[in-house]
């Protein structure tokens, strides 16, 4: 009798085990995903981008991530489903890429579901604020999340980069700073983080970046700016009128790009 059990509860046990394999969660997406924020700003809207990269590199660096999105009211849900080669090959080892606009999205809570291939999702939420983007996962295992809180853009912003000559510099970047006091700058404190196209210190200032290039230096800047379009080119032209050898990328909230060498 004892026997004639034991024969019955050994194929029970195995059906048990089996089912157990078959409802455990596996990654089919074949790798685990690094995921950043960025917000895109042209003149009429802005635009929240998440880039998701595989943590695994591929034989073409164009290899794209499959994925298919849907945006609510309620909720962001984004399907990643499968590493897809791409049709011509660009011969260099990289991870495979997706880059996915959320568009202009209201302010407030979003619940977030991110899918890894068929079975591994992930939820979380998605904060909108007039000033900041939040993203909090319940569980990160599988994704690793750069940047979980991402400021944005004031819409008096400008910022940009100086290149010059080190023996010029003094003479330079006082002649700047005046140029763009007269134009509408001001210094102002700017909330400490990542705003996508530049940091921000703990003292509220631009975070400046290894600029040392053989000849030239290279120093960053961040203004409140109540001045327009017009103003920025002004400097330019004055600045390229002064010091020939400057080259200056001037960006602002709205969109717009200008470059010094443009205005000679």
């Amino acid at each position: 009798m004892r026997a004639t059990c034991f024969a019955f509860l050994i194929p029970l046990l195995f059906v048990f085990a089996c089912e157990g394999e078959e409802t455990a969660p596996s990654n089919t997406l074949g790798s685990e995903i690094e995921l950043s924020m960025t917000e895109f700003i042209d003149a009429d809207q802005r635009i929240l981008t998440l880039k998701f990269l595989t943590l695994k590199d591929f034989p073409c660096i164009n290899n794209r991530i499959k994925y298919e999105t849907t945006v609510d009211q309620q909720t962001v849900s984004i399907v990643l489903e499968k590493v897809e080669e791409a049709e011509v090959c660009l011969d260099a080892i990289g991870p495979a890429s997706a880059f996915i606009e959320l568009g202009q999205l209201d302010e407030k809570e979003y619940d977030l579901q991110i899918q890894l291939g068929e079975s591994i999702i992930k939820h979380g939420t998605l904060t909108v604020t007039k000033d900041a983007y939040l993203i909090h996962l319940d569980d990160e295992e599988g994704i690793t999340l750069l940047n979980p809180a991402l400021n944005r853009v004031p819409a008096q912003t400008v910022w940009g980069t100086i290149k010059y000559e080190n023996q010029d510099s003094k003479r330079l970047l006082n002649f700047f700073e005046e140029a763009m006091d007269i134009a509408g700058a001001t210094d102002k404190k700017f909330a400490e983080g990542d705003y996508g196209y530049f940091r921000v210190n703990s003292d509220g200032s631009i975070v400046q970046t290894n600029g040392q290039q053989k000849e030239l230096s290279e120093q960053a800047f961040l203004y409140d700016f109540s001045g327009k379009s017009e103003d920025i080119k002004q400097v330019l032209q004055q600045l390229n009128a002064n010091f020939q050898d400057a080259h200056v990328r001037f960006y602002n909230a709205r969109g717009e790009e200008f470059r010094s060498w443009d205005f000679n």
